[in-house]
């Protein structure tokens, strides 16, 4: 990309996990942004939203969670919930050093990562100026049974690290072929989940979603109307219940779960309303660049 590179480096959290992040660098930086990605993934496939963002003068910072990517962690695994949110917060503040007055930070999150971003922000007020989550993870199409559950609980405590497939399906990220083929074919994409995960996971959705007054920063919601990976009616709901006075919501009807890389030009259309969603309140609004 023109005028935009790319670096790659490592952090070490407060446990001593070493984790893996990129960063983009634009040739004039107005604002920055944080990208949190969702279960399985990696932080290499955010392209079309790199492609999106750096142009407008964004630098990115885009972590593999632990347990994910090239960072360190058993795959599909996490022992707290907060463990997630304490790398996150340590990247947060990387990001947020030696910025000029006025340059915006926003964090965005996809999915586990849009819950992931959603909780830091309850836990962590005032370290963002805006906040973008895309097909968050606040339920699931088909709720798993009391019988499932009360098997994860014991299974947490007596073998939180037996791992099990996640059930996603693949096929369903996306209407868009090559994307879901590399996503297939990525040695860095994973399908497990421990019992641990499961639980915790499940634990801070409901802490997360009976808390929406915690959001107090601008804040935009893309879903896909046809998601069968996570429930966009308990994102629709969510977002309902939200108190903070700018809020503005996206709601894709055909689309699946990746948002972000759906096939053109539905793709397009979601990613010029993130971008201008961007402008509207960052660009000219803040940072007074309207060029």
């Amino acid at each position: 990309m023109t005028g935009t590179h790319e670096e790659t480096d490592r952090f070490t959290s407060s446990d001593g996990t070493t984790l893996f992040y990129r960063k983009f660098v634009p040739e004039k930086e107005r604002f920055r942004i944080v990208v949190s990605h969702g279960l399985g993934e990696h932080s290499g496939r955010y392209g079309h939203v790199v492609d999106t963002l750096c142009p407008m003068g964004a630098s990115l910072w885009i972590p593999d969670h632990r347990g994910h990517g090239r960072s360190q962690g058993r795959r599909g695994h996490i022992n707290a919930f907060d463990d997630y949110l304490k790398d996150l917060k340590i990247l947060m503040e990387m990001a947020g050093m030696h910025r000029t007055d006025g340059l915006p930070l926003l964090l965005l999150g996809h999915s586990m990562g849009g819950l992931i971003a959603l909780s830091f922000v309850r836990k962590y007020p005032g370290h963002v100026d805006g906040l973008i989550v895309s097909s968050p993870l606040l339920g699931v199409p088909k709720p798993p049974s009391p019988v499932l559950k009360a098997i994860a609980r014991i299974l947490s405590m007596v073998w939180p690290t037996m791992l099990m497939d996640n059930q996603l399906d693949p096929a369903l990220i996306s209407h868009d072929g090559a994307e879901v083929r590399a996503y297939v074919q990525s040695k860095w994409v994973h399908s497990k989940i421990s019992a641990r995960w499961f639980t915790r996971c499940m634990a801070e959705i409901n802490a997360t979603g009976g808390s929406p007054e915690a959001i107090d920063t601008p804040f935009l919601m893309q879903i896909a109307g046809d998601d069968q990976l996570v429930s966009a009616p308990a994102a629709l709901a969510y977002f309902d219940t939200l108190t903070v006075a700018d809020k503005t919501l996206f709601h894709y009807e055909n689309l699946y779960h990746e948002i972000y890389n759906e096939q053109l030009p539905e793709r397009d259309k979601v990613l010029a309303d993130l971008s201008q969603w961007v402008e509207t309140r960052y660009l000219k609004k803040i940072v007074g660049l309207s060029d």
